[in-house]
């Protein structure tokens, strides 16, 4: 009979593991299970020495620290004439490390490993140092032993059998992407770029790449960063990672994405960022995608260009930029390091956050580690790059030079695709990558953001209201210089500069302006008595003048003289001023019943405040095609087939002089004596208010002809909640206080 084997001690730890999870009872089974679970995950570490070919001892390592050289008192005594008294220390750096690290106690001969000279080396299982050098004789030797457990035995097959499994499946997709007629995606445009026409990148949300222009202009040393830092196989692997990306979706951690993936996210955002395994696998097809379609430097520099960074930077040209105020070409390797170091969490390790203000100074160093194991750096460099101070300009925590003004962002990009320009950015070949340069003004900008949000978060949300817009434009060039179309963008991108809205009263100028070409005259008197179902005047007198009903905003008196014009005539006059919703000629639309824009408000008030000329409004001054320019930093050296300057629409007579005239003396009326006191803070206030029923909406349009500026601001709730307390009067007194500062901030930038 063959003699049986003696089971190892892997083998009897599964086999007890087995044996309690199936015999006795079930109430038994957990604490059998828990009581040989330690088997499982036995594991320990032991050192022989060695010289002259045999093994002189060995000893299994419980503690912490042990001195190994020619001194009795070693823990690791060695009498050989080539040891120092103390020639290394073995020990742990950190109780919770798995294994042993040795270093050089400034012997004599020193540590070598595989031939070559160390100072300190993290032991592995198997590792074998000479404790002198092998050129001067037999040098004795310390060989370390420290077997996986049982249960890590387990956990690396599993996952050599996921790679396995995970190579094979990637291939025959590739393979099957080749087949099906390669990637579908054909290319990539760059970004639109938005700035303000003083220069500044103002692009929505985290704003949009600053890109060098190849992957060379970026060091080697940041490349090496990322890739140590992101995924080291990145050079020869297939561009996903299944395994890590099974795992995350599974457990819903997040991660486990390759360099191609991420780089999938970036340029496609319709794979979006949910934790889910279905975003997953969009992920995944898009990155294979990349994989077929583009070449690994291309995907590369597509990350550099595009990852987000932190207090709205958007890659790593950008960043640099705001971090140390140089160009990313110029980063030297702890500046790369820690650049890298902020991907995981842009926010949670930047240097600005006052919870964990070293945070940033420990990845970059882990960064450089990373950078040494993958041997990029000596260990000389490693120190030096380690000792150096982060250096970060201190005012990139205090404001970022990024300013984003997300809805005025989201008009522009209308305004491109739209009849002006005719741009298809959803087109595979002519999407972004231009540079367009805008009208707005970000002192107005801010203002208009900061006034807005105050008055929201006071005054407003007293009397109910929630939300508001508002929109300035310069009523001679039609240049929009502000332009917010709500509260918090991040909680709501709806933009209500551009929402259908009941305007209330401000309606009322098309039936005084259509009274007034028929020929009627401010000074005329008009009846009081009530018309239809509406009310006489609320002052309840008999008659009242044309200029003083306008300015009190009587309901009673803007119907008779739209009886007098003809409620067809006044329509005709609000479609020329620019109105394009539907309109009927009934008395509801009279009174500011039928919805309309606030952006179509204000140019039809424009009008007026430009001597009844009619005012083109716009957002963008000039395009810059990044394709034919080449770069951002040269556009003054853009050839002219790169640069559109815009036709602009050729200003039309729409309403006489005099006619305009006599209106812009009734808009002074409302705010010197009428509904629109509020506003009189602007000496030369013109403007009318406008409420609608239980003050679902709330509205002010004005303007200055001292600084050329109107501005038209609505308020209400989206879900048009009543705000009975509300009145025009209230978005008056907000139009005044941020007009007043308005007009001195136009004068500064000027």
């Amino acid at each position: 009979m063959k003699e049986r084997l003696a089971p190892t001690p892997v083998r009897r730890a599964w086999v007890a593991l087995a044996r309690a999870a199936v015999q006795g009872p079930w109430r038994e089974r957990p604490a059998a299970i828990a009581q040989v679970w330690p088997l499982l995950r036995a594991h320990q570490a032991s050192v022989e020495l060695w010289a002259g070919g045999r093994k002189l001892s060995e000893l299994v390592l419980e503690n912490q620290r042990y001195r190994l050289g020619r001194d009795p008192a070693c823990e690791l005594p060695l009498a050989e004439p080539g040891l120092s008294r103390v020639h290394a220390i073995l020990e742990k750096q950190s109780p919770s490390d798995r294994e042993f690290a040795l270093e050089d106690f400034n012997s004599a001969n020193g540590l070598f490993h595989r031939d070559r000279r160390i100072r300190w080396i993290q032991l592995r299982d198997g590792d074998a140092v000479r404790l002198g050098s092998p050129l001067k004789g037999e040098a004795p030797e310390l060989r370390y032993r420290h077997p996986r457990s049982p249960l890590e035995q387990a956990v690396l097959l599993v996952g050599l059998a996921a790679l396995a499994g995970s190579s094979l499946l990637v291939s025959g997709m590739l393979v099957a992407a080749s087949i099906g007629g390669g990637s579908k995606i054909r290319s990539i445009s760059g970004p639109v770029k938005i700035f303000s026409a003083d220069g500044r990148q103002i692009d929505a949300k985290e704003g949009s790449s600053t890109a060098l222009p190849s992957l060379q202009a970026y060091p080697l040393h940041l490349r090496q960063a990322l890739m140590a830092s992101e995924e080291a196989r990145f050079g020869w692997n297939s561009g996903i990672d299944l395994f890590g990306t099974l795992r995350s979706a599974l457990l819903g951690t997040g991660g486990g994405s390759g360099l191609t993936q991420q780089v999938a996210r970036m340029v496609y955002p319709e794979v979006g960022r949910d934790l889910s395994l279905t975003r997953k696998l969009r992920e995944l097809w898009v990155a294979l995608q990349l994989e077929v379609g583009f070449s690994k430097n291309r995907i590369l520099k597509l990350y550099l260009d595009r990852a987000y960074l932190g207090l709205g930077t958007e890659g790593f040209e950008q960043a640099s930029q705001l971090y140390f105020r140089k160009s990313a070409s110029d980063l030297d390797v702890g500046q790369a390091a820690f650049l890298v170091g902020l991907l995981p969490s842009p926010n949670g390790y930047s240097p600005c956050n006052t919870d964990d203000p070293g945070a940033g100074l420990e990845r970059r160093n882990l960064v450089l580690k990373l950078m040494h194991e993958q041997g990029w750096l000596t260990d000389q460099a490693l120190i030096d790059a380690q000792r150096r101070p982060l250096n970060i300009d201190p005012s990139a925590c205090r404001e970022s030079t990024f300013s984003s003004y997300p809805f005025f962002s989201d008009y522009v990009l209308g305004e491109l695709e739209g009849t002006r320009f005719g741009l298809d950015l959803s087109s595979e070949n002519a999407a972004g990558n231009y540079a367009v340069v805008s009208t707005i003004n970000p002192k107005l900008q801010q203002l208009a953001q900061d006034q807005l949000k105050r008055f929201l978060e006071g005054p407003a949300a007293a009397v109910g209201l929630s939300q508001g817009a508002l929109i300035t434009v310069n009523t001679e060039t039609g240049d929009i210089l502000a332009y917010v179309g709500g509260g918090d963008y991040s909680r709501s991108s709806f933009d209500r500069v551009q929402a259908l809205r009941q305007p209330g009263s401000t309606f009322k100028l098309f039936p005084v302006l259509a009274a007034l070409a028929a020929g009627v005259n401010p000074a005329d008197s008009i009846s009081c008595a009530p018309l239809a179902y509406v009310a006489g005047c609320r002052s309840g007198g008999g008659r009242t003048s044309v200029a003083e009903g306008f300015a009190r905003s009587e309901n009673v008196v803007a119907l008779r003289l739209a009886e007098r014009a003809g409620l067809g005539n006044v329509l005709k006059l609000a479609r020329r001023l620019g109105l394009s919703t539907p309109l009927d000629a009934d008395y509801n639309t009279i009174l500011g019943g039928r919805e309309t824009y606030l952006y179509e408000l204000a140019r039809a008030y424009a009008v007026v405040a430009n001597g009844g000329r009619s005012v083109p409004m716009h957002g963008v001054s000039r395009i810059y095609d990044l394709g034919i320019c080449g770069s951002i930093k040269s556009l003054e050296q853009c050839p002219e087939r790169g640069v559109t300057v815009p036709i602009g629409e050729q200003s039309r007579q729409l309403l006489s002089p005099e006619l305009a005239a006599a209106m812009d003396q009734l808009l002074a009326g409302v705010v010197q004596g009428g509904t629109g006191r509020a506003a009189g803070l602007v000496p030369d206030a013109r403007g009318k208010t406008g409420t609608t029923n239980n003050g679902v909406d709330v509205l002010f349009v004005g303007y200055s002809p001292s600084s050329q500026l109107l501005t038209a601001i609505w308020m209400g709730n989206d879900d048009n909640t009543p705000a009975q307390a509300a009145s025009g009067g209230l978005v008056a007194e907000l139009w005044g206080r941020y007009m007043q500062q308005a007009a001195t901030a136009v004068r500064g930038s000027g």
